[in-house]
């Protein structure tokens, strides 16, 4: 998770407690605290991930950018991925992610992309609990 208010990071530790709830073994990592080396190793230790951030300036946060550039150098493949994308006016952020893993080999995308808004509200509770029965 990559947050700027913390809206983000509440939809990420949302979708969290779901699959833990459903017995699924999770590491959560806020990008904007936490070790970045961490992070990096916790991503190719479990065969799904979720990404979650804002819309930044017409891209995505400098951290979530930069988590994203350390997967990809190093051969980030075989894995499926799932997005939460945060934007006031145009949520952008999922978009931006699908395209930095375009090169990578094997990467299934989730069907579900968590869409919020600044806040939760009622259409992005029923994606949030979608994108964590696909993750499960």
């Amino acid at each position: 998770s990559a947050s700027i208010h913390g809206n983000t990071k509440e939809v990420a530790l949302k979708i969290v407690d779901l699959l833990k709830e459903k017995g699924v073994k999770v590491a959560f990592t806020d990008l904007t605290r936490d070790d970045m080396a961490e992070a990096v190793e916790d991503a190719f230790r479990y065969g799904k991930l979720i990404l979650a951030t804002t819309t930044y300036n017409g891209d995505i946060f400098p951290f979530m950018k930069e988590f994203i550039n350390h997967l990809t150098e190093r051969n980030y493949q075989n894995r499926m991925i799932g997005f939460v994308e945060n934007g006031s006016w145009t949520p952008m952020a999922a978009k931006i992610m699908k395209a930095a893993f375009e090169k990578s080999k094997n990467i299934t995308f989730a069907d579900t992309t968590v869409t919020i808004r600044s806040a939760v509200d009622e259409t992005s509770e029923a994606q949030i609990a979608a994108l964590a029965k696909e993750m499960k």
